[in-house]
């Protein structure tokens, strides 16, 4: 089980040539120490393409908050 609580969110903002973006961030709260952290993790440029925004997360930390966004992008 993972030390961290991890919310996903998806927030759709319009870009500076008028289409709408998406990005995706996380809420990582440390269980023990409860120190939060808000990162945007993925998003979507206007050629549709997803980036990836937290390359230098720790290993385990990154395979919760993919895991998370796989659960969450499922139900939208």
């Amino acid at each position: 089980m993972s030390e961290y609580d991890i919310n996903i969110k998806r927030l759709l903002k319009e870009s500076e040539t008028g289409n709408i973006k998406t990005e995706i961030w996380a809420k990582m709260t440390n269980r023990r120490t409860c120190e939060t952290i808000n990162r945007r993790i993925w998003w979507k440029d206007d050629d549709g393409v997803f980036h990836d925004g937290v390359p230098d997360l720790p290993i385990e930390l990154r395979g919760d908050v993919d895991n998370a966004w796989i659960e969450k992008s499922r139900k939208w």
